[in-house]
């Protein structure tokens, strides 16, 4: 059966989200009997959890993936229509703060790669994920979400740009992953002088040579020294603690902004207490953008009517396949049975059996038509 446990944005803060994301990074990796498939996926917005578990065994399930203390923040879905729904709201953009934002297409489809090459999806997540993003991609294009859309990276972009204006200073972008990569798009096409900071050397020379932008590479340890030669200092890593403390900083010094987009949290908040800092994390991006939200509040709802459609064809597959598999597991037992009774005598009944019973239920089944209709067209052959 399909068991989705979701923390994301509307329910969950950043910190919550943050300690589930330790908890199954560690779980994931490890054997559960209980759990088929499995897919972790993790945004700026949502640590999510899909899964296909051993039938009767969903409530041990979320016992060991789902601490009693953060309950309330979770969302649970057990039915396959509305995991469905959601996924492909999710890959469309149409689930983000930030409507229609691109990135998160691309960190759906890794995710699920990422699952599927340590083969941890099978017949089931793959029908799910790969009908959810071709659904995602329907809904992208028919409700034009990238035509003025607003996603984290471009209004910082946004944001940056009007400070620039004002009086013009140089950004250091530390991180080069997808989030990283999107932001330094939109800081070169708005002409914001920016340095990209990586742990890499070779990612540094790649972008360097190839992108002809300005790189760095630096250590943990350097950091604090680093960020004091810019004026707004930009987050975007996956480490496992903050990277700048309040005892990194000195008043009067740069830099005069600081921007967290790492998950998770790349600053300790205890950033805000240096009053002569402007400190912004993920969230509180998330004011700006809801205005966003009521301008396309029309596409929306195109958005979730598609997916809805969509989700519940997706529910009859299941359902089909769930009568199949049991009809399978009958059929090969009755087989077994024959043959036990028979032995090599068996063979005959055997084939009647697959050509009068297994294979028109089969097709019956896939098809909708009626078991003796089939029946009889093949009689008739």
């Amino acid at each position: 059966m399909f068991l989705s446990i979701l923390f994301t944005h509307r329910k969950s803060p950043v910190r919550v989200r943050e300690n589930i994301f330790k908890l199954w990074n560690e779980k994931i990796n490890l054997k559960n009997p209980f759990i088929q498939e499995k897919v972790l996926l993790v945004t700026c917005y949502r640590v999510e959890l899909y899964l296909v578990v051993e039938q009767n065994k969903k409530d041990m399930v979320i016992k060991e993936f789902l601490p009693e203390s953060h309950l309330k923040y979770a969302q649970i879905l057990s039915s396959p229509m509305l995991s469905f729904e959601h996924l492909a709201l999710v890959a469309s953009g149409a689930d983000s703060p930030a409507i229609g934002e691109p990135e998160v297409q691309g960190q759906v489809k890794k995710a699920y790669f990422e699952a599927k090459k340590k083969g941890w999806v099978g017949r089931y997540m793959t029908k799910f994920f790969e009908k959810a993003l071709s659904v995602a991609k329907k809904i992208r294009e028919e409700a034009e979400f990238q035509k003025g859309s607003l996603s984290i990276p471009r209004l910082v972009s946004i944001y940056l740009k009007e400070l620039n204006e004002k009086k013009e200073f140089k950004v250091l972008l530390i991180g080069t992953g997808e989030m990283g990569i999107a932001i330094s798009k939109y800081l070169f096409h708005e002409n914001i002088p920016f340095v990209i900071a990586t742990k890499s050397r070779e990612r540094a020379d790649f972008l360097k040579k190839h992108a002809n932008l300005e790189t760095i590479v630096y250590k943990d340890k350097v950091l604090s020294s680093l960020i004091k030669n810019f004026e707004a200092v930009i987050f975007a890593t996956q480490c496992k603690k903050p990277l700048i403390y309040p005892k990194d900083l000195k008043k009067g010094e740069n830099p005069k902004i600081i921007i967290d987009l790492g998950f998770p949290e790349n600053v300790s908040r205890d950033i805000k207490k240096c009053n002569w800092v402007i400190y912004h994390g993920i969230d509180d991006f998330k004011k700006v953008i809801e205005e966003r939200i009521k301008e396309k509040e029309g596409i929306l709802s195109y958005a979730r009517f598609t997916a809805k459609n969509e989700a519940t064809k997706f529910e009859q597959w299941i359902e089909k396949e769930e009568k199949i598999k049991k009809f399978l597991e009958f059929t090969d037992k009755k087989i077994n049975q024959i043959v036990s009774q028979n032995g090599k005598d068996s063979q005959s009944s055997i084939e009647k059996i697959k050509r009068f019973f297994l294979y028109p239920t089969l097709k019956s089944i896939r098809s909708g038509k009626s078991v003796e209709e089939i029946i009889e067209k093949w009689l008739k052959e």
